[in-house]
């Protein structure tokens, strides 16, 4: 629906820049300030137009399969051959959404992640705090957004950036299952 929004206003915003420049050219009076500014705010909504049809485009991420987070869990899945990617979220945080929508959603990502004997467990700290609190034990900065990847050549884990790239993240893993 936000795609439909933003082109129908977007083509609106060119056709009323077309309209003016006819109408400048025909010797209306039109302030000349007044096309670069549509002009102007006609890119800024196709910017956003094209942003939001390419992610919607990645719709693979759908199929990841995100288990509560367990930590119990975690050396029994580590030594049955299994990696364990945590990511510890919160609804407020930014960051924690960006990593999401700009990294995790992102198919190399997503294939990596699907890419067999991958456990995938969340925790929101918005939820679950108090939760959530005893997994960080010694962490230097606990707090959202965190993520950690296990694996049978991590068994204590990696800790990634608070800004995570793809390469983070697939490097992680790929080190986690011993391929890197």
């Amino acid at each position: 629906m936000i795609l439909t929004l933003s082109t129908l206003m977007t083509l609106l915003l060119v056709t009323a820049v077309v309209a003016l420049i006819i109408a400048r050219s025909k010797g209306k009076p039109i302030p000349l300030a007044v096309i670069p500014v549509i002009g102007l705010m006609a890119l800024m909504v196709g910017s956003a137009t094209y942003f939001v049809h390419r992610a919607s485009d990645q719709q693979d991420y759908r199929e990841l399969l995100w288990q509560p987070l367990a930590v119990d869990k975690i050396p029994m899945l580590v030594q049955g051959g299994y990696t364990v990617f945590v990511d510890l979220h919160s609804d407020w945080c930014m960051a924690c959404q960006t990593n999401r929508v700009g990294v995790l959603h992102r198919p190399e990502v997503v294939s990596t992640l699907l890419s067999g004997k991958v456990v995938l467990m969340q925790a929101n700290w918005s939820q679950e705090a108090e939760r959530i609190a005893p997994y960080y034990g010694n962490v230097a900065a606990p707090g959202a957004p965190f993520n950690k990847v296990y694996g049978p050549s991590l068994p204590k884990g990696r800790i990634l950036p608070g800004e995570l790239s793809e390469k983070d993240v697939i490097t992680a893993i790929h080190a986690a299952k011993g391929h890197g």
